[in-house]
C-alpha cells in the first residue's frame, strides 16, 4: 500500500510540475479572451464564477462545461454573445483548442517519467486542472477589470501571441 501511495504522490507532483510550466500560457490565453468583454456591460462577475464552479463540480468534464456555456449563451446572449467569434464561443474554442492541447502535452511529458504502461486518466486529470486554472484566471482578470473600471491594463498581458 505504501508503494502505491508513493507512486500516486509522484504522479501528482510530476503532473503539477508540467502544468505549472504552462501557467503563463494559460493566464495569457485567459486574459486575451477576457479582453473580448471590454465594453460588455451585461456580463456579471457571478456568471464567470458560476462557470468556474461548474468546471470544479463536473470533475473536468468538458462536455458539462460546454453545455453550461451554451445554456448561458441562450439565456443571456448580450453577455455571452451569439456569433462564433463572441466571448462564449471563444471560451469553448479555448477549452477544445489550446487548453486541450496543453493537457495532451502534459500527459505526454509525464507518462514516460512514470515508467508505467499507461495511465488513461492522466490526460483527463491534466485537462481538468488546466481547465479550472484557465476559468479561474478568466474570472480573476474580468473581476479585476470590472473593479478598476478599465480593461486597459490587461492589454500588456493579453496582447498578441
Amino acid at each position: 500500500m505504501e508503494r502505491q501511495e508513493s507512486e500516486a504522490l509522484r504522479r501528482d507532483l510530476l503532473l503539477e510540475q508540467e502544468i505549472n510550466r504552462r501557467l503563463d500560457a494559460v493566464i495569457k490565453r485567459a486574459t486575451q479572451t477576457t479582453l473580448q468583454l471590454d465594453g460588455n456591460r451585461d456580463m456579471e462577475v457571478s456568471q464567470l464564477r458560476n462557470l468556474l464552479n461548474t468546471a470544479i463540480e463536473s470533475r473536468g468534464s468538458i462536455e458539462v462545461v460546454v453545455n453550461f456555456i451554451r445554456y448561458q449563451i441562450a439565456r443571456s446572449p448580450r453577455a455571452w454573445g451569439q456569433t462564433s467569434q463572441s466571448f462564449g464561443h471563444q471560451v469553448i474554442a479555448d477549452l477544445r483548442g489550446p487548453i486541450s492541447t496543453m493537457a495532451t502535452e502534459v500527459a505526454d511529458k509525464v507518462l514516460p517519467l512514470l515508467k508505467a504502461e499507461a495511465d488513461p486518466e492522466l490526460r483527463q486529470d491534466a485537462f481538468a486542472r488546466l481547465m479550472q486554472l484557465y476559468l479561474g484566471y478568466l474570472h480573476r482578470t474580468f473581476y479585476f477589470a470590472r473593479r478598476v473600471g478599465s480593461f486597459d491594463s490587461l492589454q500588456e498581458v493579453g496582447g498578441g501571441d
